[in-house]
């Protein structure tokens, strides 16, 4: 790598603490809607896009920003050969892009699109029924599996979200985090999440969950005793200001986490390929806070260390890093992706299947719009505004 001139600005590299690995938008694919609960229905008119091309730009436009570790939640709906085929293809992709990655084997064992109550059946077309879940032993196969293909992955554990899981697949993912995995969870994203998932804050910490060793992303709807009680735990929350806004979810409390002494990171969440690291923290976060964050809180939050990742950037206020090397291995320089012609070609690829799904997406959200307005009547119900 090239001298650092005496204009640069050189730093650690960014570590992203809450990501999907998608390399296309929540517009992209028509993701949009009056709260978090319409948007999750929403996904399920998504297209799907070949993982390991996905999961490689996702990873390569990070790194062209200066991210250099991501915490990622993986999860399917299948079985157990379905999941090991996806999380075969994110390590692939992960793998060319050269980013340093925990990869957090998510799991549900209940609805997530309609609180428990609701059946999906009755209420819910064809294209958003995805009945099929991972059993606890399943999954305990699944990240036994996992670890043993892969021993130079690192692997993190979680319920997706405390709300789609029963009580005893919280207790035996507990079990299995005491192997020494770390524990990741989107906790208390939306008031209606909140509503679901019961005493979310009691379930998590009675099944083992809540310690030094985990991470909670979105945390919006958290009451102040609990950032009390979390912080005594040790967790660390992960804020994701951009996703948080573009989903109508909230506005997570960062300055009182701060007052409680929370140890936080920072989630690009996967929300918009376009938007850097530093003006997605800076939503909520000074410039200073913003970098602390991304740095220090997400080693924190995920135990990535990017310390000896090197990021130059040509001044202050760059939004886009002249070079990046991540453990010695140059990748991107003089503000380009070393693969940059690998990457435009899997973009390409990513584009052309956007593309050709363009009608039956768009049918898939008219379809959805039929059942809207009972959607957000049930949605309604639950959280008492109906």
């Amino acid at each position: 790598m090239s001298p650092v001139a005496a204009h640069d600005r050189e730093t650690s590299g960014f570590i992203d603490a809450h990501s999907h690995l998608r390399s296309t938008s929540y517009s992209d694919h028509g993701i949009a809607g009056e709260s978090l609960e319409e948007a999750l229905l929403r996904m399920s008119a998504s297209t799907s896009v070949d993982i390991e091309d996905d999961v490689f730009v996702a990873c390569s436009e990070l790194i062209e920003k200066g991210v250099t570790g991501v915490q990622a939640m993986f999860h399917t709906f299948g079985d157990p050969d379905d999941y090991a085929l996806a999380l075969d293809a994110t390590i692939a992709g992960v793998r060319r892009s050269g980013i340093r990655a925990l990869i957090v084997l998510g799991t549900t064992d209940q609805a997530e699109i309609l609180p428990p109550q609701f059946d999906p059946a009755v209420e819910l077309p064809e294209l958003s029924m995805n009945l099929r879940r991972l059993t606890a032993n399943e999954f305990g196969d699944v990240v036994e599996r996992s670890v043993t293909r892969y021993p130079q992955t690192t692997f993190g554990i979680g319920p997706v979200g405390p709300q789609w899981c029963s009580d005893p697949l919280l207790h035996t993912i507990g079990d299995i985090s005491r192997q020494g995995f770390r524990v990741h969870s989107h906790f208390a994203e939306s008031k209606s999440q909140r509503q679901w998932a019961g005493n979310l804050f009691g379930r998590m910490n009675q099944a083992g969950l809540l310690g030094p060793h985990t991470s909670l992303a979105h945390a919006v709807w958290l009451t102040s005793e609990e950032e009390v009680q979390l912080a005594d735990l040790g967790v660390s929350l992960v804020t994701c200001p951009l996703s948080n806004h573009l989903l109508n979810a909230g506005r997570a409390d960062v300055p009182g986490w701060q007052s409680a002494g929370i140890r936080f990171g920072v989630g690009l969440d996967s929300a918009d390929r376009t938007a850097t690291p530093m003006a997605v923290a800076g939503r909520v976060l000074t410039p200073a806070d913003a970098e602390h964050a991304l740095t220090i809180g997400g080693h924190q939050a995920t135990g990535i260390d990017s310390r000896h990742d090197r990021v130059i950037w040509a001044d202050a206020d760059a939004a886009m890093p002249d070079s990046v090397a991540i453990a010695g291995i140059e990748r991107v320089v003089n503000g380009r992706l070393v693969n940059h012609g690998e990457v435009d070609e899997a973009r390409a690829r990513i584009s052309e299947a956007m593309r050709r799904d363009t009608p039956q997406r768009a049918h898939r959200h008219q379809v959805l719009d039929g059942i809207m307005p009972r959607y957000r009547e049930i949605i309604g119900a639950v959280v008492g505004d109906r």
